[in-house]
């Protein structure tokens, strides 16, 4: 399967983090974690459920978009990222 670049561009990504503080971390790999998370029920902290939102990954009320879906699916595809 292809993997859909573009669902979150990296400029985007460096664009919502500019005033986070999570240093040394991967942003992309702090959204994939995030995103897993609430579709499997779990909480994620303010600041990073805020991102997810701005980013159209959750809806307001919390719950995975199709793009968060989608964005999540594009984090197993990837061989590089999985194993």
């Amino acid at each position: 399967m292809t993997i859909r670049t573009g669902l979150v561009s990296d400029e985007e990504i460096v664009e919502v983090f500019k005033h986070a503080s999570y240093v040394g971390q991967d942003p992309r790999k702090l959204l994939q974690q995030g995103v897993l998370k609430k579709q499997a029920g779990y909480m994620s902290g303010h600041t990073l459920t805020r991102i997810m939102q701005k980013l159209e990954l959750l809806t307001h009320e919390g719950e995975v978009t199709k793009k968060g879906k989608l964005f999540l699916l594009d984090a197993f595809e990837d061989e590089t990222q999985s194993g």
